[in-house]
């Protein structure tokens, strides 16, 4: 039984020398965070919606943009686009025909309906607008911005002001959400 005894408790200590110093090292220096820090960007989907009642339709485009508030930066990556159409990413000023609109930069789908867009971003300057979320009786006022990708031929970055000069909605990607939402109180 002596022999036992020993045998545990040289395989816990060999265990606790093994598991213990897993749970206790913490990683230091940027390879520990691949150079972010947590909670540094933003983040914003934007999907293809049905214009009709404006909820993500099945196996969609989308985007995901990347916002770094901090330093004034965002990425912009988008799929399942129409390869070869050319795309701009707008902050949208409602009302129709979105004058004001702001322009964020634009790319070309390339042949896998690939769009790439990165540029700088102010949360301060965006275009916001006020409007009425909720569902079911319960509804609430918001001030925020809406994000948009949409083909380069419906919107006018030249002119002053900016603003869209078609509706193709089919052919656009919406925010999931507002961006620099405040509730009014």
């Amino acid at each position: 039984m002596h022999k036992k005894t020993i045998i545990l408790l040289a395989l816990l200590a060999l265990t606790l020398l093994t598991v213990v110093p897993v749970f206790a090292v913490k990683p230091a220096g940027p390879s520990s965070t691949n150079g972010l820090e947590k909670g540094k960007n933003d983040h914003l989907y934007l999907y293809e919606k049905d214009p009709e009642t404006w909820e993500i339709i099945e196996d969609p485009a989308w985007a995901k943009m990347n916002i770094n508030p901090k330093k004034g930066k965002f990425v912009c990556n988008a799929h399942g686009l129409t390869p070869e159409e050319e795309y701009a990413l707008i902050c949208y000023q409602d009302d129709w025909p979105g004058t004001d609109s702001l322009w964020l930069g634009s790319d070309t789908a390339d042949e896998e309906g690939n769009v790439h867009i990165k540029g700088k971003i102010d949360y301060e300057t965006l275009p916001s607008y006020q409007y009425t979320i909720g569902e079911g009786g319960e509804t609430y006022e918001v001030i925020g911005s809406k994000i948009w990708l949409v083909l380069a031929t419906d919107y006018d970055s030249e002119s002053d002001p900016n603003q869209m000069t078609a509706w193709n909605p089919t052919e656009y990607l919406f925010e999931f959400d507002l961006i620099n939402q405040q509730i009014v109180e």
